[in-house]
């Protein structure tokens, strides 16, 4: 199924006390100063949007259904964003994350109770409607617990031939787990390092330039509260910029010279909120100078 596409997107309602940060906030004028463009997906229906990976020329982005009664999708997206088709997952599940690695041609995606599923991409990318492969699933979830006290791989981000997966945790800072990927395409989930960074965190992604390695990080919690990116000196754990950005940012991807990103405010689940944006995609520069 092939539609035209204008764009909608992503989800989770709850409510805290306090959203602490340290550090002053750069504001959203700097937010709208990077933007180059904005998309919008037609016909989200009962689904929230979650993931955001490239693979080859085609941008897929997961969602789930919000009253979880029909199975987790992913839009197909082509390269201008303008046109996607529809493939449904094998899982219910929230499908917060989703990475490629290109080395061995796998596709992950974050399933529940704190399992990783991989995919072959040639199965991903049939034209088959359905996911019908005997996909390889692995337990990374321990100790990383979600905001309700269960094991949750939050979302997985694919970098220099390792997989980072981590929690959304309300209460201080998030474990990212830092696994490499074998010979084969695998990991040991029992061979990992770990390192935290602030809370609230829907997704990462890394980014290389002049010798420096960065680590951006998109982090939100519902529609009560502004989303921000905030970028890392990876080799230092350093944070070096953040910037208030769009509310309930989810995934993100460095894609050449540009950072995309993806919303979950358009979910039919918050529909009586204002109406936000499925897509932006900014200049990556523009992000990681203050």
């Amino acid at each position: 199924m092939i539609k035209n596409l204008k764009i909608f997107g992503t989800i989770l309602v709850l409510s805290v006390s306090s959203y602490h940060v340290c550090d002053k906030v750069i504001g959203t004028a700097d937010f709208q100063y990077a933007i180059e463009r904005e998309q919008n997906i037609d016909d989200l229906k009962d689904y929230v949007l979650q993931g955001l990976c490239k693979v080859d020329n085609k941008y897929l982005l997961s969602a789930y259904d919000y009253k979880h009664t029909d199975k987790s999708i992913l839009y197909i997206l082509d390269e201008n964003l303008e046109r996607y088709s529809i493939k449904e997952l094998d899982t219910y599940s929230h499908v917060g994350g989703i990475t490629y690695d290109p080395k061995n041609e796998i596709i992950w995606i974050t399933d529940s109770e704190g399992v990783i599923v991989a995919y072959d991409k040639s199965e991903i990318l049939s034209h088959h409607p359905l996911i019908n492969s005997n996909c390889k699933r692995v337990y990374v979830g321990r100790d990383l617990d979600n905001i309700f006290g269960e094991c949750s791989a939050a979302y997985i981000t694919y970098h220099d031939n390792k997989l980072y997966v981590g929690n959304f945790n309300t209460k201080g800072n998030t474990i990212i787990k830092e696994f490499k990927i074998n010979e084969i395409g695998m990991i040991n989930p029992f061979d990992y390092r770990t390192f935290n960074v602030t809370g609230f965190i829907q997704g990462i992604t890394f980014y290389e330039e002049d010798d420096k390695n960065y680590l951006i990080v998109s982090s939100s919690f519902g529609k009560r509260f502004d989303s921000t990116l905030q970028v890392y000196d990876f080799d230092t754990l350093e944070r070096v910029n953040r910037i208030k950005a769009n509310e309930m940012m989810e995934e993100i991807i460095v894609d050449d010279n540009e950072l995309v990103t993806i919303y979950e405010s358009n979910a039919k689940v918050y529909k009586r909120h204002k109406k936000g944006t499925d897509i932006i995609t900014l200049d990556i520069n523009k992000i990681l100078t203050k």
